[in-house]
């Protein structure tokens, strides 16, 4: 017979640990032969549950079915919600830019006009050079 360890379990069926450690010491007072416990180096038990019961107990087929079907509509209801944010973001980005552009030529014209008053007047020289 093989065994999973309780990670495993929780992997395979979307149940949390704490949940599959409950169903352990259900399983371990009612001396089910499902349940195997293997001694550690460290004198903690290590938990395993047989495959068997594994797949007839806990793994069930129709209630995820069902659960993915119902959640369908949500999702996508969700993905047009989050493309009408992407379509805003994308309008902002594009107004920031443009604002970023005018803001980016009058700081050129400032400067160029700061060069032309602090630009040093040549003296005229009596040679002409």
């Amino acid at each position: 017979m093989e065994w999973l360890t309780i990670k495993e379990v929780c992997n395979l069926t979307g149940k949390s640990e704490s949940t599959v450690r409950n169903l352990a010491r259900q399983l371990k007072g009612s001396k089910s032969k499902d349940i195997k416990l293997e001694k550690l180096k460290t004198g903690h038990d290590k938990i395993l549950f047989s495959i068997k019961y594994v797949n007839s107990q806990l793994l069930t087929v129709k209630p995820i079915k069902n659960v993915v079907d119902k959640n369908e509509g949500n999702v996508d209801k969700f993905i047009q919600i989050l493309e009408n944010q992407l379509n805003e973001k994308d309008k902002q980005i594009e107004s920031l830019q443009q604002t970023l552009q005018a803001q980016n030529l009058l700081l050129h014209n400032l400067q160029e006009s700061i060069k032309m008053i602090e630009a040093p007047k040549k003296k005229k020289r009596w040679f002409g050079f």
